[in-house]
């Protein structure tokens, strides 16, 4: 009896190289965090008021404070969180227990009435905050023109 030996045939192995693949990887998550435009989740873009005098933004060590947002629209927010008129009493008494030395900024657009500005005064006074703030748009005071010129 015979027997039959087969060759083998080797294969040879494939390799992928994927230094490249990672190179343009890297190359496409750099252009798009340094092209992309970054915007907190859930931020609005407020018209404030314009005001000359007002002060700078922390100036008063304002490091708790809680801000409540009333857009020309009517929506109303309360640390972020859209709340209901009715309900902004109790979830302010609500924070005033939680922190009492808590302040609250008041951020009301151009736009919104003034009786509504007072009825969010009244609600902040009635949950008992010490201090409330009007949040407004700091623009350079002018003051009188100086003539450089020389030669007067």
């Amino acid at each position: 009896m015979s027997v039959m030996v087969f060759r083998e045939r080797r294969r040879e192995r494939v390799t992928l190289n994927v230094t490249s693949l990672i190179d343009v990887l890297f190359l496409l998550l750099l252009f798009v965090v340094t092209t992309g435009t970054f915007k907190r989740a859930g931020e609005l873009e407020l018209r404030l008021p314009e005001s000359t005098t007002s002060a700078q933004p922390g100036a008063a060590g304002e490091a708790r404070d809680v801000e409540v947002v009333l857009t020309e629209s009517g929506t109303l927010l309360l640390g972020g969180e859209r709340v209901e008129m009715s309900e902004l009493d109790g979830r302010l008494r609500m924070i005033r227990a939680s922190d009492p030395d808590g302040r609250v900024t008041i951020k009301a657009e151009t736009g919104v009435r003034h009786g509504q500005v007072v009825e969010l005064l009244d609600a902040v006074r009635t949950a008992g905050f010490p201090g409330v703030a009007l949040a407004t748009l700091r623009i350079p005071p002018e003051g009188p023109q100086q003539d450089t010129r020389a030669g007067s």
